[in-house]
């Protein structure tokens, strides 16, 4: 049976800056896209595939108000609509591609593939980090041949940094757990108090040499966007005090067993910590650490669905089941 996507939602397509180096081609959720702006600023999203001999749109270029095709030249503006044959003759009616609402928000390419008349740009998840002001970010992209709900139950279930994860406190990283719902949104609550600093947040310049309070919280919107606020502060002390590392994890479908993993942290524009380190801890959890591991359970699930291989649940497990269970009901209401 062919794998079930959620259409009617924002899904990631890349970061909006993306878009200034020309058109931005992915596949989710087994549609070939191509966003682009043309030469006005327009920004269109079209499906990758010319109706003549259904070349990708994508290697072409932006011509005046539409995406020339790279093969044979026709050029389709941002409705899909053929408006231009540089071989001469009529346009056949039929030379039309398909068109997919999309936005460029609060950094984001967001592409919406469901019923068009339904994409309300207010339902866009809110990423507030990015209005901060004081702040600078580091952006990154891995491609994971794994499931999405594979890596969003690792995302939603933070206690793995015990084992996997020993740059963000290893063994010692031993929360408490809770998790909050408010309709489809789910957030995941970590929080460990009267804990020594750590050399991660040494290296952001927090300087407690006593006790600290530190704390993780996971927002969780469908199909599978996620937003982390991670801090430290002063045991017992307010967290306005301390220090907070936002970070965005967005992932989108490619396929079944095929998924576009984006990532941002900030951190604030005088903390010691460098781009460049900063990245290298981040893509060392993720790609080093992570990934591996993520690729492994999706190999031994074998295709097989989660609930059918009858998982034991622990109860930390609980946003990541209460995440999986509200995308099955959306899914199934399409």
């Amino acid at each position: 049976m062919a794998e079930k996507f959620l259409k009617n939602a924002w899904t990631m397509m890349g970061w909006a800056h993306e878009l200034d180096q020309g058109p931005v081609a992915r596949t989710i959720a087994d549609q070939h896209l191509v966003a682009f702006r043309t030469e006005a600023g327009e920004l269109a999203c079209l499906e990758d595939m010319c109706p003549h001999r259904f070349a990708p749109l994508s290697r072409g270029k932006v011509r005046g108000e539409g995406l020339q095709c790279g093969y044979h030249g026709l050029v389709f503006d941002a409705s899909g609509r053929c408006t231009h044959n540089p071989l001469g003759g009529p346009i056949p009616a039929a030379a039309r591609v398909r068109n997919f609402p999309v936005v460029a928000h609060n950094r984001i390419l967001w592409v919406w593939l469901g019923d068009p008349a339904q994409a309300r740009t207010e339902a866009i998840p809110y990423m507030p980090c990015f209005d901060w002001p004081g702040m600078r970010f580091v952006f990154g992209y891995t491609h994971n041949p794994a499931h999405y709900e594979t890596i969003t139950d690792n995302l939603l279930d933070l206690t793995h940094a015990m084992f996997l994860h020993p740059g963000f406190g290893g063994e010692a990283y031993v929360p408490s757990f809770r998790m909050d719902i408010q309709g489809h949104t789910v957030t995941s609550l970590y929080d460990y108090t009267g804990v020594d600093n750590s050399d991660f947040y040494r290296s952001l310049g927090a300087s407690y040499t006593g006790p600290t309070d530190q704390w993780d919280d996971m927002r969780w919107d469908p199909p599978c966007t996620m937003y982390l606020e991670s801090g430290i502060t002063g045991h017992q002390r307010p967290r306005s005090e301390g220090i907070t590392l936002p970070a965005v994890h967005i992932l989108a479908p490619e396929t079944a067993q095929s998924t576009h993993y984006w990532w941002a942290s900030g951190v604030a524009l005088d903390s010691p910590c460098s781009d460049e380190a900063l990245r290298a801890v981040l893509s060392q959890a993720f790609d080093v650490e992570d990934k591996p591991m993520i690729q492994a359970v999706n190999e031994r699930m074998q295709g097989r669905s989660f609930w059918d291989m009858k998982p034991v649940l622990l109860s930390t497990d609980g946003a990541a089941v209460r995440a999986r269970r509200i995308l099955k009901s959306l899914i199934d209401s399409e």
